[in-house]
C-alpha cells in the first residue's frame, strides 16, 4: 500500500499554493478549553479563508469512562461538519493548529478514518505559515461551506480495546506519550498512571523540534528503524486519547510506512476499566 500525498505540508508550500489561487479547504483546529475560547482564538487570528473547527466539539464525542476522553464523533455529526466546512472530493484539505501538530493530526486521522485521502497537516501550524510570509486575519472568518463528501467510517485501521492484549502478545504496541506518563511517574489527565502491558514507549516528541515541527522523512525513518519499525501492518499505536497516537501515525506515513492501527480510546479508556492490567516503570 502506498500514498503519493505526504501527510504534511510546509508553510512555504501552502503559501505558494494559496498565492497560485489553488482551491482548497483550510481548517483551523486550534485547541481551547471551551467552545467559546476556541471561537475567540479563531476570531482573533486565523489563516484567511480558514474554517473554524473546535477539536473538542467537532472531532470527538462526549467523554465517557467506557470509551475514553476523546471518542470518535458520530457519523451524523461528522457529516454535518464536513458539509459545513465545504469538504469536497476534488479539493485538498489542509488542517493546522497553533504549532504542536497534535490537534491537526487528530483531525487528519479523523478525516482519513472517514475516507478523505486528500488531507494534509500544516507542519508547524500558524507559526510556520507566518514564517513563510503568510498573513493572518481576524474576525468571524468563513462560516459555512457546501461539502459533497460522504463520511465512510472505518477507512483507517483501528485497534479496539478487546483486541489490545492479544495484539501486544504478537506485534508491536507503541505508547506515544512522554516517558514520565508511560512509567507512571506523572498522570494529570487519566484515572490511573502507567501503561498497557507489552507496550513500548516511543514518545512522538522524538520526531519534533522545540516548535513542534516534524523532522524530515529521512530523519523520521532513521528513528523508526532504530525501534525496529519498518512495516506498519505489525504496529498499533496509542496515547492518552488519540492525539499523540494520531500524530505518530502521520509521522509513520511521512516516512513511507503505512497500515499501522490506532487504538483511539488509548490510555484514557484502558485505565478507566478496573479489570484491565496496568504496568508502572519501564
Amino acid at each position: 500500500m502506498s500514498h503519493l500525498l505526504s501527510p504534511f505540508i510546509s508553510g512555504e508550500e501552502l503559501l505558494a499554493a494559496y498565492n497560485r489561487g489553488e482551491r482548497m479547504t483550510i481548517i483551523d483546529s486550534h485547541w481551547a478549553k471551551s467552545e467559546n475560547s476556541a471561537w475567540e482564538a479563531y476570531a482573533g487570528q486565523h489563516i484567511p479563508g480558514a474554517m473554524f473547527c473546535n477539536p473538542l466539539q467537532h472531532l470527538a464525542a462526549i467523554p465517557t469512562r467506557e470509551y475514553g476522553r476523546n471518542p470518535l464523533p458520530s457519523v451524523k455529526d461528522l457529516q454535518k461538519s464536513f458539509d459545513d466546512w465545504g469538504v469536497k472530493q476534488d479539493r485538498q484539505v489542509v488542517i493546522y493548529d497553533a504549532g504542536s501538530n497534535l490537534y491537526a493530526a487528530r483531525a487528519w486521522w479523523v478525516f482519513r478514518w472517514a475516507g478523505v485521502d486528500n488531507v494534509r497537516i500544516l507542519n508547524g501550524g500558524t507559526k510556520a505559515w507566518e514564517a513563510a510570509g503568510g498573513d493572518v486575519a481576524g474576525g468571524i472568518g468563513a462560516l459555512r461551506g457546501r461539502g459533497d463528501v460522504t463520511v465512510k467510517p472505518g477507512s483507517m485501521p483501528q485497534l479496539f480495546i478487546d483486541d489490545v492484549e492479544s495484539f501486544a502478545e504478537h506485534h508491536l504496541l507503541v505508547d506515544a506519550r512522554e516517558n514520565s506518563r508511560f512509567t507512571g511517574k506523572k498522570e494529570q489527565f487519566d484515572h490511573q498512571a502507567g501503561h498497557i502491558p507489552g507496550a513500548v514507549n516511543i514518545p512522538v516528541k522524538e520526531f519534533q523540534d522545540a516548535n513542534g515541527t516534524i523532522a524530515g522523512p529521512e530523519t523520521v525513518r532513521d528513528v523508526l528503524s532504530r525501534h525496529g519499525i519498518t512495516d506498519g501492518r505489525s504496529v498499533a499505536v496509542y496515547s492518552g486519547s488519540g492525539l499523540h497516537s494520531s500524530l505518530f501515525l502521520a509521522v509513520m506515513e511521512y516516512a513511507g510506512i503505512y497500515g499501522a492501527r490506532n487504538f483511539i480510546g488509548g490510555w484514557s479508556q484502558w485505565s478507566a476499566i478496573p479489570t484491565k492490567p496496568i504496568v508502572r516503570g519501564e
